[in-house]
């Protein structure tokens, strides 16, 4: 099939449509850049695959959806001009926009804010409205299928070839981006306009807090969450979103579809309201003074073909790169020469005058290095030990810390020379908390010189003797080192912020910080349940490692049970609703149960305790619904009637 791909470049498909360039290649087609020679306009042409194209069940259903797809025209769709094949090239020719896809724009932002976020939402709407007026299900909705003009334009593609591919598969087979499926879709229990909703609800989710609600390395417990678990509201990931968002979302990502909104249109007019509601600081919560409105132009000129036309680039598996590893012959290179090591270090070793190192003289009943060398049948290790440790000492030499000769008498390297028996002194006690000075000048007193280091105490306060090494009543030769080890005071750590977290999270911050949670208190707060609103110890200041820091949690701001308001006026319980501090949303249905003007169901429902400001949606109810017939002769006595 390469081959045949490659020779299409400047084919003319039935005469029309010319390929210009491969633009890209998707699991199920190619994408080239063509142009209508009769209308003289730049296209897109997806060219099916041949595993697909040659499948006559397949090729008959995506010619169906491709004809019906053909018959939407709406401003926010990406419109399919023409569907056929020639010969074995079975292709679409769709509409072209230079664009970049939500997706794209998502990667770049991280997040959008509530205003940008409702306009493309209402856009994806306004497209859902005539797609499910045409009868048909879009299936697999994502940020990938929706474009972003770089004239404005907010354009949703690729819905007849979801349900061609779908009706293809095996039951087997779960169709659509799983961050993004439907609980229906996974438990096969029938898709409509509502399955569309659900998987806009989660869009909608990771328009506003940047990430999806649900992520696993495994797509299947993935798809298991979108069954069993609820959508958290936006604002618990977010915190400072309105409560108008946290309604909407919830609203569409109820798992049971008829707690969703009935239809794109009530959805659609639910998200007016809620933004009518809403005051310009929270619509532009979260934004940056450089940050573009997505739906204005974007700042490419490159179009993007691919996912206009259904195909998303692979992206990188995590996880994937590779360590380099040792096998079990593979091992660290050894030194290959101990006396090689020691001239390193013998060489290196120049007085700050630049004088050359002395030579010191080999250790009775030692071997040279170069005897060492032959000696191939000793360890590798006992050969290494000696010359080593004789670099390091003309090292040390060289550097002027001792003479030679005194390093080599102290290593007990130089046997058989006649010296004096020395004079030992013990070293004197030295309370902890004695002053450094006061600590130094009874050392050298004692006939001992004097060096110094520092360490981290708790209770030593800093500047002062912790110990000595070694410690006090041990005998040294006369002029040899005692080590003052005196307190730097306590370790201190960076205190971490917890703010925003939850309690169990914040104590384990602290604890990663190498400190602890303190007191825990409560208090009523516009932040979410449960999360912390205030720290004792700033955040990035410095506190004693170990030492406590005590949290503020927040119990949640003041809620309200909502009223069970089924089978109630729909004017009383508005008026009761505002009266309690909510907004409220109207969905007319019709109802084979309550009568007309009555509350049929609300959402969220009876009980349930909500903030102030927390948009109620009721669903009143339009009386049964009329038969068709019933319908016709309503409309036929309106005409009936005189007319004034």
């Amino acid at each position: 099939m390469a081959q045949i791909r490659d020779q299409l470049i400047g084919v003319v498909l039935d005469g029309r449509y010319r390929i210009e360039s491969v633009v890209a290649r998707g699991g199920m087609a190619m994408v080239y850049r063509g142009t209508d020679l009769r209308l003289k306009r730049e296209i897109a042409v997806k060219v099916m695959h041949g595993h697909l194209a040659s499948d006559p069940s397949f090729v008959e259903r995506f010619e169906r959806e491709a004809m019906n797809a053909a018959q939407l025209s709406h401003p926010n769709l990406i419109a399919v001009n023409d569907q056929s094949r020639d010969g074995d090239v079975v292709y679409l020719a769709m509409e072209y926009l230079e664009s970049v896809t939500l997706r794209k724009e998502l990667k770049f932002r991280g997040r959008f804010t509530p205003r940008q976020a409702i306009s493309v939402v209402d856009a994806i709407l306004a497209a859902l409205e005539a797609v499910h007026e045409a009868g048909m299900i879009h299936r697999d909705l994502k940020p990938d299928n929706v474009l972003l003009g770089t004239d404005g334009q907010i354009k949703l593609a690729d819905f007849g070839l979801a349900r061609a591919v779908t009706n293809a598969t095996t039951t087997k087979t779960l169709i659509g981006t799983v961050g993004y499926v439907a609980p229906e879709l996974v438990t096969r229990s029938g898709a409509d306009e509502r399955t569309d909703l659900y998987t806009l609800g989660i869009m909608f989710y990771e328009m506003l807090t940047g990430s999806q609600p649900y992520t696993d390395d495994v797509p299947i417990q993935v798809a298991y969450r979108h069954v069993h678990d609820r959508v958290k509201a936006p604002s618990e990931a977010v915190p400072g979103l309105s409560p108008q968002l946290d309604a909407l979302v919830l609203w569409a990502t109820s798992p049971n579809p008829d707690d969703r909104p009935e239809s794109a249109s009530s959805m659609r007019q639910a998200l007016g309201e809620a933004r009518l509601a809403m005051t310009d600081e929270e619509l532009d919560f979260g934004g940056t003074s450089d940050a573009a409105d997505p739906t204005e132009p974007v700042l490419t000129a490159t179009a993007d073909i691919d996912a206009q036309i259904g195909i998303e680039a692979p992206e990188s598996a995590p996880g994937t790169g590779e360590i380099p590893k040792l096998t079990a012959d593979e091992t660290p290179a050894e030194i290959d020469s101990t006396a090689d090591l020691a001239g390193t270090l013998t060489a290196a070793a120049v007085s700050a005058d630049g004088t050359p190192p002395v030579d010191l003289p080999p250790v009775a009943g030692e071997p040279t290095a170069a005897e060492e060398l032959e000696a191939d049948d000793e360890p590798r290790r006992s050969r290494r030990r000696r010359p080593l440790l004789m670099g390091l000492i003309a090292a040390v030499a060289a550097l002027g810390l001792a003479s030679s000769f005194g390093i080599a008498k102290a290593a007990g390297l130089i046997g058989g020379q006649a010296e004096q028996e020395a004079v030992m002194v013990a070293v004197p006690k030295i309370e902890a908390g004695t002053a450094e000075d006061d600590a130094r000048q009874t050392l050298e007193k004692a006939g001992f010189a004097v060096s110094a280091e520092s360490s981290h105490h708790g209770e030593v306060a800093k500047g002062t003797v912790i110990e000595t090494r070694p410690a006090a009543g041990k005998e040294l030769q006369k002029g040899e080192a005692v080590t003052l080890v005196t307190s730097d005071g306590p370790e201190t750590v960076a205190v971490p912020t917890v703010v925003g977290k939850t309690e169990d999270e914040a104590a384990k911050a602290l604890t990663d910080a190498g400190l602890k949670k303190g007191e825990v208190s409560t208090v009523e707060d516009q932040g979410p349940k449960g999360r912390v609103v205030a720290q004792s110890a700033k955040a990035d200041s410095q506190a004693e490692k170990g030492s406590a820091v005590d949290i503020t949690v927040s119990s949640g701001p003041k809620t309200t049970a909502l009223p069970d308001l089924r089978g109630q006026e729909y004017e009383a319980s508005y008026k009761r609703l505002l009266g309690l501090g909510f907004r409220v949303a109207r969905d007319d249905v019709y109802s084979e149960h309550t009568p007309k003007g009555k509350i049929v169901a609300m959402y969220p429902g009876p009980g349930e305790k909500r903030i102030a400001d927390t948009l109620v949606i009721l669903k009143v109810s339009k009386g049964k619904e009329p038969p068709k017939d019933d319908k016709k002769k309503d409309e036929d006595k309106k005409d009936d009637k005189p007319k004034d």
